[in-house]
């Protein structure tokens, strides 16, 4: 957990250099590392490589007691990557910068990585595979 808190100290130095300032969610994250809060990663595929973009696919990763019931029609409760930020989520990784490849229909979009600190048992309620029982 050190690790965790030196990285977000030193995440909020570069922002308070930069003149961003630290938010509420920076604190509510520290609170979270603090707290021994588990991490949870959102991945949200998107159509463009603009975090306000549509979301093509979805995938919810945590430390999970519980199965899954397979629900194919489970939608991502977020409209884009910037609306899963707007609910706390913090972005570890944003899409590589690719050229479009002609006729790829098959591609699966621009790849954004969030992670967010829950206390155990909490969490998002369902994932692309089912609801949490």
């Amino acid at each position: 957990m050190t690790t965790a808190i030196d990285g977000w100290i030193r995440q909020s130095q570069e922002k308070i250099l930069s003149g961003a300032g630290v938010t509420l969610q920076d604190l509510d994250a520290l609170r979270d590392l603090q707290n021994g809060g588990q991490q949870h990663l959102l991945y949200i595929w998107a159509e463009q490589d603009r975090i306000d973009s549509g979301v093509i696919a979805w995938n919810y990763f945590g430390p999970f007691d519980s199965e899954f019931r397979f629900d194919p029609k489970n939608e991502c409760p977020y409209a884009s990557a910037a609306a899963a930020m707007a609910d706390g989520w913090r972005v570890v990784s944003f899409p590589g910068v690719e050229y479009p490849l002609e006729n790829a229909h098959n591609q699966l979009g621009f790849e954004f990585i969030l992670e967010r600190y829950f206390q155990p048992g909490e969490g998002l309620n369902h994932t692309p595979h089912g609801q949490r029982q």
